[in-house]
């Protein structure tokens, strides 16, 4: 196992600028995962720590060792790539042992290890098999056993589970956390998937335009998102957003126009104009209380084990927002109801710099 650190490093091609400057402290053994939306740098990001691209400046450590100027072979990481790479050619077997071989690991430690990340893997039965013999989830199991038998210091996943289906993405989502789990390995794992991040990660870098937004554990990405990229980029659906404006003496945020208060606010943004965030989960249908809030059924999108249902909030101007109901609660779109916002979980961020007011 081993401690991975990036210091100041920065990624440009030619005159742009893809990674900005970014620091980050993985330590030995955590599972961390980089996330964000397509072009936003994460994938750039695994290449440099890997080798497979040049770093403009900075500097990425593994272990104690500075590795910028070292090929991806003298990095002692093994990784794992979104279509597989096996060799079409070669058996399951032998697209283990390959990069044994290029070692010249004497053969018995060879068999042992393909056998024991086989087992692993529960692909004992495949090992004669071609890649082309093989369903989406087998060449997987492939491609990670081939990574284990190295046993390297660290694994970097390149959103492996891209190309499966959803049943079995939630399967192979599984076993990857219980691999980390019996080898207690450092992981590095690129995905565009939030729930992947949120399920997989000791630890979160939400990236956007080659920035880090924040990196901290799923919890805290979660309940107390640093920026407004980072609540809308998680949760299923996302955070609901309104334009509000704080009252004078900071105590409660109104949704702007409407005058409907949606939540307590933070002293320092007094009177200001701000962006107002809360959870679909955070807001609930109530009967006559004080704090109930008139609202309108817009949309009902029933899911199964839960419905979802898109509210209009408020009379003269209202804004929508979507809610989590039972899948037992009878809606229709126009029905008129009131809800309850949990205000200790609705989130204030500022207009212009669109990070979190917290004080």
């Amino acid at each position: 196992m081993a401690n991975v650190k990036l210091k100041q490093v920065v990624k440009s091609f030619g005159e742009t600028k893809v990674i900005h400057g970014i620091d980050l402290d993985i330590k030995s053994g955590e599972f961390v995962v980089f996330v964000g939306p397509s072009g936003c740098g994460k994938s750039t990001l695994l290449r440099m720590i890997a080798g497979l691209e040049t770093t403009t400046s900075g500097d990425i450590m593994i272990g104690t060792d500075r590795v910028n100027d070292l090929p991806p072979r003298s990095r002692d990481i093994a990784m794992v790539f979104q279509d597989y790479a096996l060799y079409p050619h070669k058996s399951v077997f032998e697209n283990m042992a390959f990069g044994l071989r290029l070692r010249k690991t004497p053969e018995a430690e060879i068999k042992k290890r393909v056998g024991d990340a086989a087992a692993i893997l529960q692909i004992e039965h495949l090992l004669e098999r071609k890649p082309r013999q093989l369903s989406g989830g087998q060449r997987q199991r492939v491609a990670m056993g081939r990574a284990i038998v190295r046993d390297p210091k660290a694994f970097l996943f390149d959103e492996p589970l891209s190309n499966l289906d959803a049943q079995l993405r939630n399967e192979m989502r599984t076993e990857i956390k219980k691999l980390h789990a019996r080898l207690g390995k450092t992981i590095i794992y690129v995905t565009h998937d939030q729930v992947e991040a949120m399920t997989l990660a000791d630890r979160i870098a939400v990236l956007s335009a080659g920035h880090v937004m924040q990196y901290a554990s799923p919890d805290e990405i979660y309940n107390r998102p640093a920026a407004k990229f980072v609540a809308g980029f998680t949760g299923s659906p996302s955070m609901n957003f309104a334009p509000g404006k704080v009252s004078a003496d900071g105590t409660s945020v109104l949704v702007a126009g409407s005058n409907v208060k949606l939540g307590y606010a933070r002293a320092s943004a007094a009177g200001s104009d701000v962006t107002f965030g809360v959870r679909p989960e955070d807001i609930s249908l109530s009967g006559e209380n004080a704090d109930a809030i008139a609202a309108r059924v817009v949309v009902v999108e029933p899911l199964g084990a839960e419905t979802l249902v898109t509210l209009a909030i408020g009379e003269s101007k209202p804004v929508e927002m979507i809610t989590r109901v039972d899948a037992d609660t009878k809606l229709l779109s126009g029905d008129q109801v009131k809800v309850s916002i949990n205000a200790a979980k609705t989130h204030v961020f500022d207009l212009k710099s669109e990070l979190a007011i917290t004080a």
